[in-house]
C-alpha cells in the first residue's frame, strides 16, 4: 500500500518536524523549511508525485506557527512578582503530592495580593505550593485555596516545570481551604478516580506495593508504586504493563463487545452501542490521568470504532498518525514527553515488525489456541522491544535481557488482574462482596509483582550500555522502524509471490 495513503501520518511527521524546526536557530528553522519546500516542489512538478507531497512542508510550517503560539501563551505572568511577598488565590489542578518534608500542591492562581505594593492583580498562571503536614483531608483536585507565600525559582525539576509553564514556587506556612471550583472540568474526572481509589483501598486485603501494582493496572494511578516495584518493572522490561495503553483500552473493549455479543437483538454492531462504546472509552482515558501513551490507545480506538460504525477499512498507520497529530496540536510540549515517545516508539515497532515476525513461527503447534496466543505474545513484545530499543537506551543506559521471558509471565498475569479487578471495582460498593471480590485480582497481582522481581534479580538481568545522544536515538529509531519494517514487508510479499 503506497506511504501516501496515510495522510495524516505525514501531517503529524509534518507538524512535528515543524515543532523541532521551531527549536533550531532562526537561520537552521529557515534552512529547513526550505529544503522541504523545495523537496516538494520537484516531487510535484517533475515527478508527477501526488499533491499530497505538499503536506510535509505545509504542516511543518504550521508545526512552527504552533510552537510559536504555545511559546507565548505559557510565558509566565507571575514571573514579576519572584522574590516578593504576596497572598495567591486560586484552585488545585492535580492531587497533592505528599513529599517527605511537606506536602506539594500545584494551583491555578487567578488573583493575587502584594502587601508590599498594598494592590491586587487579576493574573492566570500556575505556581507549586508546599505547605508543611499530611496531603489528606479535604485538599482534592479543583479545592480552592488562599495561601501567603514568597515566591522563589523551583529548586527541584526546574525544567521539567518549566517545559509545562511552572517556573515560580514556595512554602507556605498554612493555607485557607474553600470551595470546590465548578468550572475547572477535569477536576470532575480527578476526584472520581479518587473516590474509587480509597474504595480500592478500603476493601483491598492489605495495604502494599501488590495493592498499588493493581491502582495502576485499574486507573492509571502510580504514585503509590514503591521505588524497589518500579525499579523491577524497568530492569525486567515490563514498565509497559503499568502505565495505561493499548493494551488496557482493549480491554476495555473487548469486556464491552463480550457483554454486548451475549444480549439479544445485535446489539453489537448497533450504532448506539457503537456510540456508547466510543464514550466509554473516552472517559476511561481521561479517568486514568489521559497519560500520553492513554490518549494515544483511546484515539486510536476511537478511530478504529468510527470505521467500523461506518463500515470503512482501519488503516492503523493512518490511525497512529492522527493521534499524533492531535495530541501534538493540543500539547506541543508532548514533543519531548518520554512517554509520548515511548509509546508512538511501540506503536511503531509493532506495525512494522509483528506481521512478519508472526509469520516466522510456522507449524502445527501454532495452529492450536494456546500456541497462536504464544506465537502472537512473543511476536508482540520482541516487536515492540525493537521499536524502544535505541530509546530506552538513551533515556535509561540499561538494555533489559529477559524481556521476552518477563513478558511471557507477566501479560497473561497483569491482564488476568486487571479483568479481576474489574469485576473487584464493580462489587465494591456491596459490604462484604468487595472485599471478597479483591482476593482473586490481589492473588494475581502478587504472582506477577513477585515473578517481575524475582527475574529482575536474576544474574545478568540487564546489561547497562555506554551514553547514547538521544537526537541518535530518535533517528535511529525512525530508520529502524521505517526503514526495516517496509524491507521485511518487502522481503514477506516477494517471498509469498515466490511460494505462488
Amino acid at each position: 500500500m503506497p506511504a501516501w495513503q496515510h495522510p495524516f501520518l505525514w501531517a503529524a511527521a509534518g507538524l512535528a518536524l515543524g515543532l523541532y524546526l521551531h527549536e533550531l536557530p532562526l537561520a537552521w528553522a529557515l534552512a529547513g523549511q526550505a529544503v522541504l519546500t523545495m523537496g516538494a516542489a520537484y516531487l510535484w512538478w517533475v515527478q508527477q508525485a501526488p499533491r499530497l507531497v505538499w503536506v510535509l512542508p505545509v504542516f511543518s510550517a504550521l508545526g512552527v506557527f504552533r510552537a510559536e503560539v504555545s511559546q507565548l501563551s505559557r510565558q509566565d505572568p507571575l514571573l514579576p512578582l519572584r522574590g516578593h511577598l504576596v497572598q495567591l488565590q486560586g484552585y488545585l489542578i492535580e492531587e497533592p503530592l505528599p513529599t517527605r518534608k511537606a506536602c506539594r500542591l500545584l494551583v491555578r492562581v487567578d488573583s493575587v495580593y502584594g502587601p508590599l505594593f498594598a494592590r491586587g492583580w487579576r493574573l492566570t498562571g500556575e505556581c507549586i505550593i508546599y505547605v508543611r503536614g499530611g496531603c489528606e483531608g479535604s485538599l482534592k483536585p479543583g479545592t480552592r485555596v488562599q495561601a501567603t507565600l514568597r515566591l522563589d525559582t523551583l529548586q527541584y525539576g526546574a525544567a521539567y516545570w518549566a517545559r509545562q509553564g511552572v517556573h515560580l514556587g514556595g512554602f507556605a506556612p498554612h493555607i485557607q481551604i474553600g470551595e470546590v471550583e465548578p468550572t475547572y472540568g477535569w477536576g470532575y474526572f480527578l476526584r472520581l478516580r479518587q473516590v474509587l481509589l480509597e474504595g480500592l483501598r478500603r476493601t483491598a486485603p492489605r495495604q502494599d506495593p501488590v495493592e498499588a501494582v493493581l491502582e495502576a493496572l485499574l486507573l492509571g494511578y502510580r504514585r503509590g508504586v514503591d521505588p524497589e516495584t518500579r525499579a523491577a518493572f524497568q530492569l525486567s522490561g515490563a514498565a509497559h504493563i503499568l502505565a495505561v495503553s493499548g493494551m488496557h483500552v482493549g480491554l476495555v473493549l473487548t469486556l464491552w463487545l463480550f457483554l454486548l455479543r451475549h444480549l439479544p437483538g445485535g446489539w453489537a454492531f448497533h450504532p448506539v452501542s457503537q456510540g456508547a462504546l466510543l464514550i466509554l472509552v473516552l472517559l476511561y482515558g481521561l479517568l486514568t490521568g489521559a497519560s500520553p501513551s492513554a490518549m494515544r490507545a483511546v484515539i486510536m480506538g476511537a478511530v478504529a470504532l468510527l470505521a467500523r460504525m461506518a463500515y470503512k477499512p482501519y488503516l492503523a498507520l493512518n490511525a497512529l498518525g492522527f493521534a499524533a497529530f492531535i495530541q501534538l496540536s493540543l500539547d506541543p510540549a508532548l514533543l519531548h514527553n518520554v512517554g509520548f515517545q515511548l509509546s508512538y516508539a511501540a506503536v511503531g515497532g509493532i506495525l512494522a515488525f509483528y506481521g512478519p515476525l508472526r509469520g516466522l513461527f510456522r507449524g502445527r503447534f501454532f495452529s492450536t489456541a494456546w500456541g497462536a496466543y504464544l506465537r502472537d505474545l512473543v511476536a508482540i513484545s520482541l516487536a515492540a522491544q525493537a521499536g524502544t530499543l535505541l530509546l530506552s537506551w538513551a533515556y535509561f543506559g540499561r538494555l533489559p535481557l529477559y524481556f521476552l521471558l518477563t513478558n511471557l509471565v507477566a501479560v497473561p498475569l497483569g491482564t488476568a488482574a486487571t479483568f479481576a479487578a474489574v469485576g473487584w471495582l464493580m462489587l465494591m460498593p456491596f459490604p462484604g462482596l468487595g472485599s471478597l471480590a479483591a482476593w482473586p485480582a490481589y492473588g494475581l497481582a502478587w504472582l506477577m509483582v513477585q515473578a517481575v522481581k524475582g527475574l529482575s534479580r536474576l544474574p545478568g538481568s540487564s546489561l547497562e550500555l555506554p551514553p547514547l545522544p538521544l537526537p541518535w536515538a530518535v533517528g535511529l529509531t525512525l530508520l529502524l522502524v521505517a526503514g526495516g519494517g517496509w524491507a521485511l514487508h518487502r522481503l514477506r510479499r516477494e517471498e509469498t509471490l515466490w511460494i505462488a
